[in-house]
């Protein structure tokens, strides 16, 4: 009886085992699924950080992730040879208050999160760290706020190195929390506006594919409208996703920081009002509820831990602006608004924004205060020093056992 038992048993598991997939046809079948065996990271720490004074070189530092391999120094150039022409890229910028640690530990998992969401497509992943932890003050708003300038700020780096991608690679910026300001910050500059009193230099990158992801962003609902804070933002997108989170106790607060802070943009969504600000271009927005999948959390970890969002994400990156990639979410009844269709003609959904540029010979920042301090006070080299000493310790190899 127990022989019977066993050959049975057995047949069984070998039914089971002969109706998976053997691991070489996988391989066979999906031979472009691994494009980009790791992702790079681009630093923005030993860049000076005074907002307020426009760059005039850009040092970035460069370092390669492979999958399976300690992270090594690399170089821009490495960098750009290194990348498929006609796969998109997806660069992610975290949000204030993450150190270098924390923010190589958030590349991983979020590397992880959109490779396993969608694993036969090929993608370039580049992960923009900038410094959002080395701030000195007694009053976590003073933090926020000085925090916010430097996003500005950063967002003039990130402009310049997507001017280094394939001009043939479309383009995904994905932030998180202020690394939404980066990323909006980055994309009026490249449309004209000015930052902190900077404007890039006429003729410089050229027309790009461009979509945008904001998770959690901390900007006011209004700044992406006409003759606001960011108002050339959206001439520079294809398309733009919003995940709206209206719990977000972090963002609740968010009009508590300072006088020009009102309800951030993930609480509320775009509001009726920016519509029609925004006129053809409201279009381009596209928005996700996910207050009941996050809660009142803040953090990335509610995001990149959840697989759905993932697959959302990773089509959202892969196919475009269209609702092909929206039914995930959308079948859990999420509030979802149409973007621009792909084939819309271009003067209806890319009609010009003519802005005017703020006053050349005042920084339009607040509070003033702030703005004199960041004016007279030095670059810290502690921050440069601090980020080559983290990133020592995560590219040394494992000490082994003698």
């Amino acid at each position: 009886m127990i022989q019977q038992l066993e050959r049975i048993s057995i047949r069984i598991l070998a039914i089971l085992l002969c109706s998976l997939p053997a691991a070489d046809s996988f391989a066979q079948a999906c031979t472009n699924c691994s494009n980009g065996e790791g992702y790079w990271v681009v630093s923005t720490y030993a860049m000076p950080q005074t907002p307020g004074v426009c760059p005039k070189s850009f040092n970035y530092r460069c370092y390669f992730k492979p999958v399976n391999g300690p992270m090594r120094p690399g170089s821009m150039s490495e960098m750009q040879a290194s990348l498929n022409p006609t796969a998109p890229t997806c660069m992610f910028v975290h949000g204030s208050f993450v150190n270098v640690d924390h923010a190589l530990n958030e590349a991983r998992f979020t590397y992880s999160w959109l490779r396993n969401s969608n694993r036969c497509n090929p993608l370039n992943m580049i992960f923009f760290i900038w410094p959002s932890d080395d701030i000195d003050t007694l009053l976590p708003s003073l933090s926020v706020v000085h925090n916010g300038f430097r996003a500005d700020h950063n967002g003039i780096y990130l402009a310049h190195l997507i001017d280094c991608l394939p001009a043939t690679s479309s383009i995904c910026l994905m932030g998180h929390s202020h690394g939404t300001r980066v990323i909006a910050s980055s994309l009026h500059y490249r449309g004209g506006g000015a930052v902190l009193n900077c404007v890039k230099p006429p003729c410089s990158g050229g027309c790009r594919t461009i979509r945008a992801i904001f998770a959690a962003a901390a900007i006011n609902h209004e700044w992406l409208t006409p003759n606001e804070k960011f108002g050339r933002a959206l001439s520079q997108v294809r398309c733009m996703l919003t995940l709206v989170n209206r719990k977000d106790v972090a963002l609740i607060v968010y009009p508590l920081v300072g006088p020009s802070y009102g309800r951030a943009l993930s609480t509320t969504g775009t509001t009726m009002f920016d519509r029609r600000k925004l006129g053809p271009y409201a279009n381009k927005v596209q928005e996700i509820d996910l207050t009941f999948e996050v809660g009142f959390r803040h953090a990335w970890a509610m995001y990149y831990s959840n697989p759905d969002l993932g697959r959302e994400i990773a089509c959202y990156i892969n196919r475009g602006c269209g609702n092909a990639g929206m039914q995930v979410l959308k079948d859990q009844s999420h509030e979802v608004y149409s973007a621009a269709p792909d084939d819309a003609p271009a003067d209806e959904y890319h009609a010009p924004i003519v802005l005017p540029l703020p006053d050349s010979h005042r920084i339009s920042v607040e509070p003033d205060e702030l703005q004199q301090d960041e004016k007279s006070s030095e670059d810290k080299p502690t921050v440069t020093a601090l980020f080559d000493l983290q990133m020592e310790k995560s590219l040394a190899p494992p000490a082994t056992q003698k």
